[in-house]
C-alpha cells in the first residue's frame, strides 16, 4: 500500500509490530527501529528498500541488496525464516512510501 507521507510510513509498521510481536518487542524497539531511522534519514538508494521479519518473537529489519549476496547473513536469515518458523514478510520502499506483504 503506498502512502502519502512519510508519518502514515511509520504508523504502519508501528501498527505492523504492534499486531505481531508478542514477545521481544525490544528487538524492534532497541534495534531495528533504530535501523529503520537511519535507513529513512540516509541519502543511499539501498538504504531506501527494507524487508521487514515480523514474529511473534521479535523482529528483523534487513536491506534489500543484502539478500543478492546468497552468502550473507541476511540472506541465511530470510531463507531460514521462510522455511522454519511462522514470520510475515513486509517489503518496505522508504522513496516510495509503500510497505507491500509478501505472500
Amino acid at each position: 500500500m503506498k502512502y502519502k507521507n512519510i508519518d502514515l510510513l511509520d504508523n504502519r509498521i508501528e501498527n505492523i509490530i504492534k499486531k505481531t510481536v508478542k514477545h521481544y518487542y525490544t528487538d524492534w524497539k532497541n534495534y531495528d527501529r533504530p535501523k529503520y531511522m537511519h535507513y529513512k534519514g540516509s541519502n543511499k538508494i539501498e538504504d531506501k528498500s527494507l524487508i521487514l521479519i515480523a514474529r511473534e518473537c521479535g523482529t528483523y529489519l534487513i536491506r534489500t541488496v543484502d539478500l543478492l549476496d546468497k552468502n550473507s547473513w541476511a540472506s541465511t536469515l530470510y531463507n531460514y525464516f521462510h522455511n522454519q518458523e511462522k514470520a510475515y514478510f513486509y517489503n518496505i520502499d522508504i522513496e516510495k512510501l509503500t510497505v507491500v506483504k509478501e505472500v
